[in-house]
């Protein structure tokens, strides 16, 4: 289970932390050399989309922020020297906060410059119901994307919630940012992924473990450490 912010503070503003984990604190500076990962027992702390963008783009100074609201951001930059549109849904927001439009702007922006999309966003934990309007037309737009063969990553995040859920079109790469105490904990279950082929198969958490069946299928689960480099060589595989 990823960690949480103590009580009654936002990143930036508190100088120490609190694991609901492990109930250790650790001070701020030391949290964001560790990208904001607890070093007692490893859990995630959730991070601001402004976060994120620096941690996974190559150079943060030099990026091209095209869109931005209170719900998310859409940035362009690289990822191991890969151009990209990023599209980021910040913590805690509810799926009626996602700005459609946004993230339809990102997808033109991808479409115009043929660069892949990368998604970003937090696991719900309901299912699709109370979406927010528009997705018919957005997953229409997603279509375009693989109809010009441009690739689509959706990376989830805050993924202690099962069954696993979002309310965004999903891409046909899907990542979940995971600890390694997450991974040892979670035993194998292969089965067929759900978005891709069938040959393609994924690791989640056993169905009889948590008494409902998963409803989105994950590629694989990456340390927070190994996401950039992660994602620039499925870049450098789709650019080939």
């Amino acid at each position: 289970m990823e960690a949480r912010i103590s009580n009654d503070t936002e990143q930036g503003v508190n100088l120490w932390y609190k694991c609901t984990r492990c109930q250790e604190f650790a001070f701020r500076g030391e949290l964001e050399r560790n990208l904001y990962t607890c070093s007692y027992c490893g859990a995630l702390f959730p991070l601001l989309a402004e976060k994120r963008v620096e941690y996974l783009l190559d150079d943060a100074s030099a990026m091209e922020i095209e869109f931005t609201n209170a719900a998310g951001l859409a940035v362009e930059g690289t990822i191991s020297d890969h151009p990209v549109c990023l599209f980021i849904v910040d913590v805690d927001v509810i799926p009626t906060e996602i700005d459609v439009s946004l993230l339809l702007n990102t997808i033109e922006k991808g479409l115009q410059k043929r660069i892949p999309l990368i998604t970003i966003v937090a696991c719900q934990p309901e299912g699709s119901a109370g979406a927010s309007t528009g997705i018919t037309y957005l997953t229409m737009q997603m279509e375009r994307l693989a109809n010009a063969s441009l690739p689509h990553i959706t990376v989830l995040t805050e993924t202690e919630v099962y069954p696993l859920a979002t309310y965004l079109p999903l891409g046909e790469l899907v990542i979940a940012e995971g600890s390694i105490s997450l991974q040892k904990r979670t035993s194998p279950n292969l089965q067929p992924a759900l978005h891709a082929p069938e040959e393609q198969l994924l690791m989640q958490a056993p169905a009889s473990d948590i008494g409902v069946k998963p409803d989105i299928s994950v590629d694989c689960y990456v340390p927070r450490a190994e996401l950039p480099d992660m994602l620039g060589r499925f870049l450098k595989f789709f650019s080939q």
